[in-house]
């Protein structure tokens, strides 16, 4: 515990960390399903949410490092959702990119821990956000909590777990590498994206899995206010 003694800014991944992405993604695809069976139910007979996860996985890995668009990104993967099922349709893509948005922002809140756990740390340390995703912490009403916001799309592509992502966040928060701890929920895109940069890394593990990837955090919480107990008992001591 004590190698976190020197931290003086903190970031925070955002999509599964911050907010239910994947509760609000879900709903999101469903909205997208539901939308383009009522206008073509026949051509679209076949298609499922799992296709159109898929399609986004694929089209995701092969823009890796380039994307700075995710809207466009989601569009793509729609686009090719349908003409993986021989249903390739332009407007069938906008409407279910369309609907996808508008359900997925709906569902757009902190989880229940988050506002707490950073009115602890706010004023402590320099708070900021680093992300591959779309989601500014505006839309989560957290504004006031955050100095810097770091996104993936806004730096040409560049994800983590790539270092350089991390020592840009590290030029935001104006401290040294070692004094910038990374919190996220992705044991390789945070814990380990931070450990290769240098950067001081938390899993923030709310389901309580086990990894098997060999990769350990400095730290280990189950939500933001077990991390902010640990964070303001070093300051006291």
């Amino acid at each position: 515990m004590t190698a976190l003694s020197d931290i003086k800014a903190i970031s925070f991944d955002v999509d599964g960390t911050l907010w239910d992405f994947e509760d609000a993604l879900a709903r999101g695809l469903e909205a997208a399903l539901r939308e383009v069976r009522l206008i073509d139910p026949e051509g679209t007979e076949g298609l499922t949410v799992d296709h159109l996860d898929q399609a986004w996985v694929v089209e995701r890995d092969r823009q890796w490092g380039t994307i700075t668009d995710l809207v466009k990104l989601r569009h793509d993967a729609m686009r090719r959702a349908f003409a993986d099922i021989d249903t390739p349709d332009n407007h069938l893509a906008n409407r279910a990119t369309g609907a996808y948005l508008e359900e997925r922002n709906r569902n757009s809140r902190p989880f229940a821990d988050v506002v707490p756990g950073l009115e602890w740390l706010h004023g402590s340390y320099t708070l900021g956000t680093l992300t591959n995703g779309s989601m500014r912490p505006e839309r989560l009403g957290l504004e006031k909590f955050f100095d810097f916001i770091v996104m993936s799309v806004e730096h040409g592509g560049i994800e983590k777990p790539d270092p350089r992502i991390f020592e840009i966040a590290v030029r935001e928060a104006r401290c040294e590498p070692h004094e910038l701890l990374h919190v996220g929920d992705h044991i390789e895109y945070d814990v380990r994206g931070a450990n290769d940069a240098g950067v001081k890394s938390v899993w923030l593990n709310r389901t309580g899995e086990r990894s098997s990837s060999g990769v350990r955090p400095d730290l280990e919480v189950t939500c933001l206010s077990e991390l902010a107990d640990s964070l303001l008992g070093i300051k006291t001591h």
